[in-house]
């Protein structure tokens, strides 16, 4: 029974682990392969660090670590020991890991590509350190400190106000507009890329169509041709305080336009709405155009 309590606390363990090195190993790679050499700040501390490496002859994984220092002192007083003591930990892996990769080449000068795939393993690497519960200081950190003192402030504003802060600084110091044009295009693909792999590709949209005729004829046709479950519900137009039938259905993006032309088939004054769904699950939901 003991054992069985034991494996059941080490997988847990090992699964944070390997995203926590999944993590490191994707920002790492994110700064040697793409941002350093081609002056992209791209936010956050490491943004920082990368100018400060054009101005002193320090490297960016030692910049990263000394900025660091004051900040994980005041998570000891304010988050307390153990989540100081994980980010201590997870500081030094990442200044470590970036002074030991510092013979990996740069993968392209192009500082277009350099942004868009850097964003992306910046991405991951975020993801990772989402799921090992850890956090990799910097921003994450100081945006988590600064919350305690500004709660009226979202994460994502607090972000926002520490990334455009590091683009306007590299901006000013490396005297090129267009470093800032390319570390909001990192940043902007890093948002998107992150969206997608927390909330899934598996996108749809979802349809509210409101009919006065009788919908069971159009609830069929709907099923049929597009192969997805559809959803009855009854409702009262409050202007006309006349009863309406509501459908709801869920379908791909490029299947709407075969939706409305069903719609329009059995009821050309039918009231739709269309919303946006990040993703389906359960309910054996399978939609026609996965279908072999």
């Amino acid at each position: 029974m003991t054992s069985e309590k034991t494996q059941e606390n080490v997988k847990p363990m090992a699964r944070q682990l390997l995203f926590f090195i999944a993590g490191t190993a994707a920002n790492v790679l994110a700064l040697r392969l793409f941002f350093i050499d081609n002056q992209i700040a791209a936010g956050g501390f490491s943004g920082i660090a990368t100018v400060l490496n054009y101005l002193a002859p320090i490297s960016v994984g030692n910049l990263v670590f000394i900025m660091n220092c004051p900040l994980i002192l005041l998570s000891v007083w304010i988050m307390g020991w153990r989540y100081a003591a994980k980010t201590i930990v997870a500081v030094a892996t990442f200044t470590l890991s970036l002074n030991l990769a510092q013979a990996v080449p740069v993968v392209t000068h192009d500082r277009f590509a350099a942004s868009v795939f850097g964003g992306i393993f910046y991405a991951i690497g975020a993801f990772s350190f989402l799921n090992a519960k850890a956090s990799a200081g910097g921003s994450d950190l100081i945006s988590r400190l600064l919350l305690r003192k500004f709660r009226n402030i979202s994460l994502g504003k607090m972000f926002l106000m520490i990334d455009g802060f590091c683009v306007l600084f590299a901006v000013a110091v490396y005297g090129d507009l267009e470093a800032g044009v390319y570390a909001m295009t990192a940043i902007a693909v890093f948002s998107f890329s992150l969206d997608r792999i927390i909330g899934g590709f598996n996108v749809a949209d979802v349809c509210y169509i409101i009919t006065s005729r009788p919908p069971e004829e159009m609830g069929r046709d709907i099923m049929r041709e597009l192969h997805v479950g559809v959803t009855r519900q009854e409702g009262l137009g409050m202007f006309s305080n006349t009863r309406r039938h509501i459908l709801m259905v869920v379908v791909r993006p490029r299947e709407i336009q075969r939706l409305k032309g069903i719609i329009k088939r059995h009821d050309p004054l039918a009231f739709m709405v269309v919303a946006w769904a990040s993703e389906v699950l359960g309910g054996g939901f399978r939609f026609v155009s996965d279908q072999s």
